[in-house]
């Protein structure tokens, strides 16, 4: 009679993880995540509300007619930016949330891309910094499911 031997496995190939680095990978990872989210959305939300209800700080005023962009612009702006933040920073909506990553994208890059333009490139460096700490957010909200994602386990987004 014929037996079936496996080959040896070679023990100091294989590597196994503990479940505790995995855990606090996991949790730094959260860690960051939040740190990031809220330095990023928090004065966005805030600020926000001062497009929206109000004629704007002079600052920004400055910037969007300087862009040739109409005053009434910032606060459509604004009022998105409030929906947008309450969805990212609260994540009791995971499809919103991912439709305002993606608002908030198309914002920076536009903002980016309208510096770049008119020829101020130093000042399209600030949205555009924006824009990379915001995939970093959207990444690691990816990767940790900070908040539940919109789509089920195993499932593609395609």
């Amino acid at each position: 009679m014929q037996t079936l031997i496996s080959p040896p496995t070679d023990v100091s190939t294989q590597t196994t993880t503990h479940p505790t680095t995995q855990h606090m990978t996991q949790r730094r990872k959260r860690i960051i995540y939040w740190t990031l989210t809220l330095i990023m959305f928090l004065p966005a939300t805030a600020g926000a509300f001062v497009e929206a209800f109000t004629n704007g700080p002079a600052s920004i005023v400055k910037i969007m007619i300087a862009l040739g962009y109409p005053l009434y612009l910032m606060k459509i702006r604004g009022v998105a930016k409030i929906f947008g933040g309450i969805a990212i920073l609260t994540g009791k909506l995971p499809k919103m949330k991912e439709w305002a990553y993606a608002g908030f994208a198309f914002d920076f890059l536009g903002a980016t891309a309208s510096h770049l333009i008119t020829g101020e490139v130093g000042y399209a460096l600030f949205p555009f910094a924006f824009f990379l700490v915001l995939l970093v957010s959207y990444t690691l909200w990816d990767k940790t499911a900070a908040t539940p994602l919109p789509f089920g386990q195993g499932r593609s987004r395609a």
